[in-house]
């Protein structure tokens, strides 16, 4: 093995004898060894690393907010009753819009493009 440091001056390994590795993972010797500050930690509580693959699962709240998500992707981006029953107020002319509420609106405009 040997350490070096680089141009940008961070270190760098190499190791040299990768045979040695791979002869003894042949031979059925695991030359890794568990030890180190993480595995003492589980021995101290008379606990051993998990075993086996690694799993995930949603909560029941995640599972609903993926539902609810399908639902609203399955809705109309336009509702055409209430398209509908607009263009029928325009059409008759009965249509209007309270003055307050049209002032509230230009506020809000303007606030938003401040």
């Amino acid at each position: 093995m040997v350490c070096s440091k680089a141009e940008n001056g961070a270190a760098s390994m190499k190791i040299d004898d990768q045979g040695a590795f791979e002869a003894a993972r042949a031979a059925g010797v695991n030359p890794v060894q568990r030890s180190g500050p993480v595995f003492q930690l589980f021995g101290a509580y008379g606990l051993s690393p998990a075993r086996g693959a690694d799993s995930a699962s949603l909560s029941s709240t995640a599972q609903e907010l993926r539902d609810f998500a399908a639902q609203v992707k399955d809705l109309p981006d336009i509702r055409a009753d209430k398209v509908t029953a607009l263009e029928e107020r325009l059409a008759t002319n009965s249509y209007s819009v309270p003055v307050s509420d049209l002032a509230e609106a230009m506020f809000r405009l303007a606030e938003l493009d401040s």
